[in-house]
């Protein structure tokens, strides 16, 4: 018995915060007068515990901006347009065509996009390296929505492309074709005989090396 006094002193001691109670001796006596009616006690501890759950969760922006659509695009400036999805309007117009995105793109959870709506969400998406809610606040779209657009456009494009996508082993990706680039660059002065190609021209610094400067200085003029 002692041992079981000890520990509703303990419990009760835990639940003072929740009932706003001056002291856990006064909740003590609290639980010791409802033993008639222990479950209403412990119903109400729960809803609290609920409430002050919620109330804890991380804060979520609010869903706000304008949904993207054709008429929207054309009020942007060209510069606006570009960098916000890296293309004009005229060439998101050609490749929702070119790219054959359905009309609308549909997702599996239910959500419905104008191909031009998702192609923008999907390389918005990509340019930005932020969190995902801040395309929320931007394109009147919850956070949930864009990423399955996202996901399922990328899924889509990939599938339909694939032929595109694949590497052409028997052609210029060849073994024979990716020896000779890379005989090709090691000849113009790179230390490295295997590298037969670059991911893209995306400048890198670097320290200034000991060695093999020149290989590493890219000839770009800004580039000191």
């Amino acid at each position: 018995m002692p041992a079981i006094r000890q520990r509703r002193r303990l419990i009760c001691a835990a639940l003072v915060p929740l009932f706003s109670i001056d002291d856990a001796q006064t909740l003590h006596l609290t639980v010791q007068a409802a033993a008639s009616r222990p479950i209403d006690l412990w119903l109400s501890c729960l809803s609290k515990l609920r409430r002050q759950h919620r109330r804890r969760q991380t804060p979520r922006p609010n869903i706000g901006g304008t949904q993207i659509s054709l008429s929207w695009l054309r009020n942007l400036s060209p510069q606006e347009c570009l960098y916000r999805f890296r293309f004009y309007v005229h060439e998101l117009e050609s490749l929702v065509g070119a790219l054959d995105i359905p009309e609308p793109f549909k997702t599996s959870a239910g959500y419905s996009f104008s191909r031009l709506e998702a192609l923008c969400l999907l390389l918005a998406r990509f340019k930005s390296a932020g969190n995902i809610f801040d395309l929320s606040i931007q394109y009147n779209r919850g956070a949930t929505s864009i990423a399955d657009v996202v996901n399922e456009l990328t899924i889509y494009l990939d599938d339909r492309w694939k032929n595109l996508l694949q590497f052409d082993t028997d052609g210029i990706l060849s073994p024979t074709a990716l020896q000779q680039y890379a005989d090709a660059i090691h000849s113009v002065g790179a230390p490295l005989k295997t590298v037969w190609g670059f991911i893209d021209c995306t400048i890198r610094s670097i320290c200034r090396p000991i060695e093999w400067q020149r290989q590493a200085y890219s000839g770009y003029k800004k580039h000191g």
